[in-house]
């Protein structure tokens, strides 16, 4: 932050639909993070990883479950279809 103060620092984040990027923000010896939503700028003491992690857990869900569709999504799914009589 060059020596700038920190004029919007939040304790709590969740990652909503105006987000736009979190992204990591070197303050002194530590990582925060600076948050972008559409009109808005915060920045949080915690790293992004750990604004994600707390997010995914708050709609109900896991880094690594999140991790593990982003895998899936490189195989290609065949849809079945099923008819009714």
């Amino acid at each position: 932050m060059n020596g700038q103060e920190i004029s919007s620092l939040i304790d709590e984040y969740e990652i909503n639909p105006n987000t736009m990027v979190v992204m990591p923000l070197a303050y002194g010896s530590k990582i925060y993070s600076q948050i972008w939503e559409l009109e808005d700028e915060f920045i949080s003491p915690f790293k992004p990883i750990d604004i994600i992690k707390k997010s995914c857990t708050f709609f109900g869900s896991s880094y690594d479950g999140l991790c593990d569709m982003e895998e899936l999504k490189k195989y290609r799914l065949i849809k079945v279809h099923t008819f009714n009589e």
